[in-house]
Parts: C-alpha cells; structure tokens; sequence
C-alpha cells in the first residue's frame, strides 16, 4: 500500500509518503501563515521526490486535531477532497496518537508517551498512549487540561515519571522547567538524558509507515463522514457566545469526530 500522510494541526507541519512499511519520503514543513497555498504545492513535492504522482496513491491519511483550529480544518479539508477524487482510502488519527506513535518510534525502550500541546487559555491538550504490536493504544483519552490538573492525574495514575516519554510544545507548560521543574521529576542521580522534547514528533513518518505496513489495524472513513476533532470551541465562539457547530441532517448519522 502507497500511504501519504500529513500533519498540519501544528505551524510544524509533517508530510510522509510510504510504501508496504517503507518510508519513500519525508518532509517537515513549518508554516508562518495558513497551510492554504503550501500544503498542496508540498504534497505534489513529496510524491516528485519519490518518483509518484496523486493517482499512484492507495490511501491518504491525517491528524484531524486537536491544534490549531485553521491548520487542522485546511488538512482535514484537503485529505477529504484528495480520497474523493482519487477513490483511496482515507484514514484519520488524533494528533496526540500520532504524536505518540512517533515519540515511541524514536525511544524504543520506552513503552508509555504523552503527547503535549499547548491549548492556550491557560490549558494543554494531552493523553496516554501505550507500545501496543507496531503501532500504540490509548491509556487515558486526548482531552484539554490545565496543566496542574493534567499533572495530578498523571501523578495519581503512576505516569508522571520518566518511564514516560513526552513531546509537543505544551511539554514545558505540563513538566515546568528549570528549578521549576515538577518535583518528581527532579534529578535525583547521575545525569541522564530526559526523555522529553518541546519539538512537534515526526507524526506523519509514523503513520505513513503504519498504515502502509498494516492497514487493517486503522479504521478506513468515508470522506464524507470525516470532521474535525478541536476537542473544545474556537476563540470566535467563546468571544461572541456562538455555537459554530455544524448540524448534522436530520437522520443522518455522527461524522468521525463528532462527539456529540
């Protein structure tokens, strides 16, 4: 199977194009605006690199969020559009799964990540993922947190040590940093290198290589019932009192991500 996959719930935006457990290509692309006029220009880039074209492709794949509101809304937009007109596959993960999938890629002693991302309004979005075969499973579900709400959990739960690995921009803001630092996590021995990183994962080389080597381990979704998952309400809501929220027509059935 040929899987494209891109991550663009983050101003680091991830592509990757693999084959059959094979990554052909990867590309980390960070945005400064929106991924509107990059994100298409950068996928035609990654399959030129590998010698492929869009009608070459098996499946498509994306983070459909939490992150950025704008940046998953123009991925997930995109990944819908690509698997219609194409007629392949189309599959989508949280953000913070892929997240973790790639944290466990790259610390391969460790068996538990939580992905962190910086939610703003003085919140994080994390979860707990564990190793499970090639791939992970979810221990506790992506939410948004404060930071010290998060942290107690994770204390209560036996997770908060460094057993786990932890990545994404909110890491500073869940762990603190300096003589900051959350108490049990203070260097108590020799120095050792800390199994955590602020910079966003490799998320779209993991699911990439994942859902090329094993596709039936992810669920295949029909375009037209792929959305979003921002976990809470934009900024434009809470300011003017709204509920943007999409209605669904009557009878029709919950797209992925829809909790509602």
């Amino acid at each position: 199977m040929l899987c494209l996959a891109l991550d663009t719930s983050t101003p680091w935006g991830r592509f990757a194009l693999a084959e059959d457990g094979r990554v052909l290509h990867y590309q980390p692309y960070n945005v400064t605006g929106t991924y509107a006029d990059a994100l298409l220009p950068v996928v035609d880039d990654v399959l030129a690199v590998a010698g492929r074209e869009r009608g070459d492709l098996d499946a498509v794949a994306v983070c459909r969020g939490p992150g950025s509101f704008t940046g998953v809304r123009i991925g997930v937009a995109t990944v819908k559009g690509m698997a219609w007109s194409l007629g392949c596959d189309l599959y989508a993960v949280s953000t913070l799964e892929a997240m973790a999938g790639a944290m466990l890629a790259e610390y391969t002693t460790h068996e538990l990540a939580v992905p962190v991302l910086d939610a703003r309004r003085g919140e994080v979005f994390g979860a707990v993922y564990r190793r499970h075969g090639d791939w992970i499973e979810e221990v506790q579900s992506p939410a948004p947190r404060r930071p010290d709400d998060w942290w107690a959990e994770l204390v209560a739960a036996s997770l908060a040590t460094d057993a786990s690995v932890y990545a994404g921009n909110g890491v500073s803001l869940l762990l603190g940093e300096g003589p900051d630092l959350r108490p049990e996590l203070r260097e108590t021995g020799a120095p050792s290198l800390r199994p955590w990183n602020t910079a966003h994962p490799a998320t779209a080389r993991a699911l990439a290589w994942a859902i090329s080597l094993d596709p039936a381990r992810f669920s295949k979704i029909h375009p037209f019932a792929l959305a979003p998952s921002y976990l809470r309400v934009s900024d434009a809501e809470v300011k003017r009192g709204l509920d943007l929220t999409p209605r669904r027509p009557q009878g029709a059935s919950p797209p992925i991500g829809d909790d509602s």
